[in-house]
């Protein structure tokens, strides 16, 4: 969606013939290579298997083979159909993103996901609770 609408704008806005192909094939060139990476997970830049930990520290193998540690994100959501993983590689300026369906899983492992990111999360922004002793 993104590259079909920069290629829209690109198109719309009154520029010379040849500099409006190169900007329609770079957004081409980038849709590919994100598909690549994202849809496929192929390349250097694809998370091939991650592992978390109950203290938001996830270590993805990415796709030419080396690790990557990091921290979960606070943006990180949590839902029964879907989950989307916001993380920053350490030594990182930007986070990156992990989409996680329930067919990507198994039910119990989909599921066991989703209730430590909710409770890690939930501990993060609520206090230990009180003694009930």
């Amino acid at each position: 969606m993104l590259a079909a609408s920069t290629i829209a704008l690109t198109l719309a806005m009154p520029l010379a013939p040849w500099l409006q192909a190169m900007l329609v094939a770079a957004a081409v060139a980038w849709a590919g290579g994100a598909f690549h990476a994202a849809a496929l997970r192929r390349g250097r830049h694809a998370v091939t298997e991650i592992r978390v930990a109950p203290d938001l520290t996830l270590v993805a193998c990415m796709g030419d083979g080396h690790l990557a540690a990091g921290y979960i994100r606070a943006a990180t959501y949590v839902g029964p159909w879907l989950t989307t993983i916001v993380w920053r590689p350490d030594g990182w300026r930007v986070s990156r993103t992990i989409l996680v369906l329930p067919d990507m899983l198994p039910a119990e492992d989909f599921r066991r996901l989703r209730v430590m990111l909710r409770y890690a999360r939930s501990a993060e922004v609520q206090d230990v609770p009180a003694s009930q002793a």
